[in-house]
């Protein structure tokens, strides 16, 4: 049976003093008007799986306002395990954060981490195609961690060193210290860069054909973008590497800084002509793209998981036609539990969805 969100119970967290809701396995729908709070109920299962919030916000953000902590509690079915607690309390001089399983406080967000497997839709997603290379970079970085264990340690690392050695490079630019120093810490950026962007191409080459199938699904007619990876230092050999970091020194100490490195890559959407889609697309077309971008992280993360990830949509019709919306609609169609949030239940067909659970949400966050 495919892992579910059973039950989920607030305190203090956004606008919901107390929230005890129950969900269907299959589709729930959660319709309400603008600002109130059918993303915090999202946000909140995010935080739950995930220790963080999908939005980016701190936790002191999201306590309730005038108060100290926030709770949230998710039972489970379908797992090895029932129950996920996570729970913040902010008082003068001491804040801290606890996570439990079934009740055991676990100390290491690594431990917790990827317990319950989410994928998020939000009309903030069109960013990765739009928005900075640092965004696009978290996106990537946090699908491969989901599915490698090395990867999040490597990336702890190379921040490390790229830390260590930017710090050199300051002094240098100050003149407190010789070049020469520089040596050992390019060896390290090196090695460490070359292992980072070898996990981030193959695992671009792993996932393409999930989102290539994913596009075709919702755009039909369209042609397929092409996505790539544009490596600062090259495309993975520590000898190539080692050589452009030996040639960006110059302009590294005149920087104060590391000017180039994985740190700085970038995964960059094309038209089938080869230009920018960041640039030469419609929003349609971004919206398109940054949802077949969340339908691969889905497919790639089950393929390589082997479980069912529960699928969290929040308001990400608006900008696509009647066409692609049902498209969309039919694309998550399966044995995925999927939590919808609407303005209006006409953004799409509820006809589809047998046995779909409808929660309304009052302008005060009361639910129906």
């Amino acid at each position: 049976m495919p892992m579910f969100v059973n039950s989920i119970v607030l305190k203090k967290f956004r606008n919901y003093e107390t929230l005890d809701l129950g969900f269907s396995s299959g589709i729930n729908v959660i319709v309400g008007p603008n600002g109130s709070g059918k993303t915090n109920i999202l946000e909140a299962v995010s935080v739950a799986a995930n220790i963080r919030s999908f939005r980016g916000a701190a936790d002191a953000d999201m306590v309730k306002w005038g108060e100290e902590s926030y709770f949230c509690r998710l039972t489970l079915s379908g797992s090895a395990f029932k129950e996920l607690e996570i729970g913040y309390s902010s008082v003068p001089g001491t804040t801290r954060k606890k996570a439990k399983v079934d009740g055991c406080e676990i100390h290491r967000a690594s431990d917790y981490f990827g317990r319950l497997l989410t994928v998020i839709y939000s009309p903030g997603d069109t960013l990765i195609i739009s928005g900075s290379p640092e965004v696009r970079r978290r996106f990537f970085d946090a699908i491969i961690a989901r599915v490698d264990r090395e990867y999040l340690p490597l990336i702890g690392e190379f921040k490390k060193i790229l830390a260590s050695r930017n710090r050199l490079l300051k002094a240098l630019l100050e003149k407190r210290t010789r070049v020469s120093e520089l040596d050992v810490w390019d060896e390290m950026l090196a090695t460490s860069s070359s292992g980072i962007v070898n996990k981030r191409m193959d695992f671009l080459e792993s996932f393409t054909p999930s989102f290539i199938g994913a596009y075709q699904r919702i755009a039909k007619q369209d042609g397929v973008p092409v996505l790539r990876y544009h490596g600062t230092l090259g495309e993975g050999s520590v000898y190539e590497i080692r050589e452009k970091i030996s040639a960006s020194r110059r302009r590294d100490i005149a920087a104060g800084m590391t000017t180039a490195g994985p740190h700085r890559d970038d995964y960059v959407l094309y038209h089938e002509n080869g230009r920018p889609f960041s640039s030469c697309s419609s929003q349609g077309q971004k919206r398109t793209a940054s949802i077949a971008l969340k339908n691969a992280e889905r497919l790639f993360i089950e393929k390589a998981t082997g479980e069912r990830v529960v699928l969290m949509v929040d308001d990400v019709f608006s900008e696509l036609d009647p066409e692609r919306r049902e498209n969309i609609v039919d694309s998550l169609q399966g044995d995925n539990q999927v939590i919808f949030t609407m303005v209006n239940t006409g953004s799409i067909d509820l006809a589809n969805f047998c046995g779909a659970r409808i929660f309304n949400v009052g302008s005060r966050g009361i639910i129906s």
